[in-house]
């Protein structure tokens, strides 16, 4: 009766042995499991926020570009509007020259005619202004968003790398154990 006890004893001792070295296996696999899913988040988010930041870049680029492309627009407005007040103001003088009949000859065609082309230029010019100032506010729009989205993948980042490192404590600890 008593070998029976003792190998029953010995028995129940090699159940629970293996049942602790199962459960250690388990523990292990799923640390695993869960090391690499983090690497993986990581790893993908760092590839999402080099994305972000790449579109960052292009789309400071734009905005640079964008910039000296309305500078120019001013300048070219700027430039357009003198020929014009000289055009209108000689069409005036022409038009009201005290003790001179009014008269539509070829030079008061003409002033009227390069009055209108340089009206429909300006107008042009303006046009493309209003456009390239709008695409302008919408790239600001644009690289506040990516400048948000960047700040979201940094936090995550850093609370994964740190998740990271405290997981190395603890296993660190659990060997010592």
């Amino acid at each position: 009766a008593v070998v029976s006890t003792q190998s029953t004893g010995t028995a129940l001792r090699e159940m629970i042995n293996n049942t602790i070295e199962q459960t250690a296996n388990d523990l292990e696999a799923q640390r695993l499991r869960t090391e690499y899913a983090f690497r993986k988040r990581i790893h993908e988010v760092q590839m999402a926020k080099d994305e972000l930041e790449w579109q960052q870049r292009n789309t400071k680029r734009e905005i640079d570009v964008l910039m000296d492309d309305i500078r120019g627009l001013k300048q070219a407005i700027a430039d357009k509007n003198k020929p014009l007040e000289v055009a209108e103001t000689r069409s005036e003088n022409r038009t009201y020259r005290p003790r001179v009949e009014l008269c539509r000859d070829a030079p008061h065609d003409g002033l009227i005619e390069e009055k209108n082309v340089l009206q429909k230029t300006v107008s042009s010019l303006v046009d493309k202004h209003n456009t390239a100032d709008d695409a302008l506010n919408q790239l600001k729009q644009t690289i506040n968003r990516i400048d948000e989205d960047i700040a979201i993948k940094s936090d995550s980042l850093e609370l994964d790398e740190t998740c990271m490192t405290k997981r190395q404590k603890l296993l660190l600890v659990s060997h010592k154990v």
